[in-house]
C-alpha cells in the first residue's frame, strides 16, 4: 500500500505543484490514516474502510491541490482543474461501489469538501480566452454566452496579438463555454483583465499592456469592451468590423505589437 500511495502522491504533486513543505505535512497525515486502517477489524465494515483509503486520499489530495491553484502557471490551471475533476469522479465511483447509498457521514464530508473545492476554483478565477496563434489574428464574431456575471470581449475586426486576452467571462457555465468554437485557448486567471493598446510620442500604437480593471492609460485604447454586466446584455452596438480594422491599421506602428503583462495572472 505504501508504494501505491507514494506513487499516487507523486503524480498529484507533479500535476498541481503544491508547496513542498505543506504537501509533505499533509502526506504524513495520509500515511497515518493508511497505517491505522490496517488495524481495522476483519469485518464487512472494516473491509469497506480499508478499501476506502485510496479514494479518500485522492479526494483529500484534490481538495488540497485546488486550494493551491494560484501557485500553478496560468496556462496549466485548466488542465489541473480537469485532472482534479477526473480524479474526483474516479474516487466517487470507487466509493459508491464500496458503500452504495450507505456511506458514513465522515466519508460524505470528504466528498463534499472535494466537490466544493472544484466549484470554488471556478468561482475565484476568471475564465479568459487567450489568442493562441503565432501571428496576429483579426477578432472574429463571438456569440454572447448566457452568464449571471459579466463578459467583455474585443470588437470584431480588432487585431489581436499572440498571447493576448481576447475575452473573459465571470460566473459562467464552463461546459457551455467549452461547447463553443472559440478562436483561442481558455485559461483561468486570478482576475478579469483589460488590454490597453498604448500609443507612443508619434500617436502610433506601439504596445499592448494587460492590466487589471482598475488601471488606466491616458494614451491607451481599452480593447476589451463590456458586453454583459450583472447578467444583463448591454445594447450599445459595436462599430462595424471593417471600420475597426481600418482604424487600427491607420495607427499601428507595426503589424505585430509586443504584449506586456502588468497584472498577476
Amino acid at each position: 500500500m505504501k508504494a501505491g500511495l507514494m506513487a499516487q502522491s507523486t503524480s498529484m504533486a507533479d500535476s498541481f505543484q503544491p508547496e513542498f513543505v505543506s504537501w509533505a505535512a499533509l502526506l504524513g497525515r495520509w500515511m497515518e490514516f493508511a497505517q491505522a486502517s490496517a488495524a481495522l477489524p476483519r469485518t464487512r465494515e472494516g473491509d469497506q474502510w480499508r478499501a476506502s483509503v485510496s479514494p479518500m486520499i485522492t479526494l483529500q489530495a484534490v481538495t488540497f491541490a485546488l486550494s493551491e491553484m494560484e501557485q500553478v502557471d496560468a496556462a496549466e490551471r485548466m488542465l489541473g482543474w480537469d485532472r482534479a475533476e477526473m480524479l474526483c469522479e474516479e474516487a466517487l465511483d470507487q466509493l459508491d461501489q464500496i458503500w452504495g447509498p450507505a456511506a458514513p457521514p465522515e466519508l460524505i464530508e470528504v466528498v463534499e469538501q472535494a466537490e466544493s473545492a472544484l466549484a470554488d476554483v471556478l468561482a475565484r478565477f476568471s475564465l479568459v480566452l487567450i489568442q493562441s496563434q503565432p501571428d496576429v489574428m483579426m477578432m472574429p464574431s463571438i456569440d454572447l454566452i448566457e452568464t449571471v456575471g459579466a463578459c467583455a470581449l474585443a470588437a470584431e475586426g480588432t487585431p489581436i496579438m499572440p498571447g493576448s486576452p481576447m475575452a473573459w467571462w465571470g460566473d459562467v457555465e464552463l461546459d457551455h463555454v467549452r461547447g463553443l468554437q472559440l478562436p483561442g485557448v481558455l485559461q483561468l486567471l486570478q482576475s478579469p483583465v483589460q488590454v490597453w493598446r498604448c500609443r507612443d510620442e508619434q500617436e502610433q500604437f506601439a504596445e499592448d499592456v494587460v492590466t487589471d480593471l482598475e488601471s488606466e492609460f491616458d494614451d491607451g485604447l481599452p480593447l476589451l469592451v463590456p458586453r454583459v454586466l450583472e447578467g444583463m446584455p448591454l445594447s450599445d452596438p459595436l462599430p462595424e468590423p471593417d471600420d475597426v480594422t481600418a482604424f487600427h491599421d491607420r495607427f499601428m506602428k507595426a503589424r505585430c505589437l509586443p504584449v506586456r503583462w502588468d497584472v498577476l495572472a
